[in-house]
């Protein structure tokens, strides 16, 4: 199997999701809990596998905003969604 396409073929059951997703937090809680102002400054080593991005070094401080946008966008359509299955239960 090719390595970038891991993220796409995982299939967990809806009763995995939560305990994934609980993990996953908890990664990057501990992540941001590390940080230091040095570590914010750094650049990230280039990832030779194939995929995306290309290898190349990234700003921490850039890779950080990338996951907490994310995070934000994914929020906002799950309330969406929420929003959309209240209002079909009323």
């Amino acid at each position: 199997m090719n390595p970038a396409s891991r993220a796409t073929a995982a299939r967990p059951s809806l009763d995995e999701v939560p305990a994934l997703r609980s993990d996953r937090m908890a990664t990057v809680r501990q992540v941001i809990a590390d940080l230091t102002d040095e570590k914010l400054a750094a650049t990230t080593e280039p990832v030779v596998e194939p995929g995306y991005p290309e290898p190349k070094s990234f700003a921490v401080r850039r890779c950080l905003h990338v996951i907490l946008n994310e995070e934000w966008a994914h929020r906002l359509y799950a309330e969406q969604d929420f929003d959309v299955l209240e209002s079909r239960s009323s």
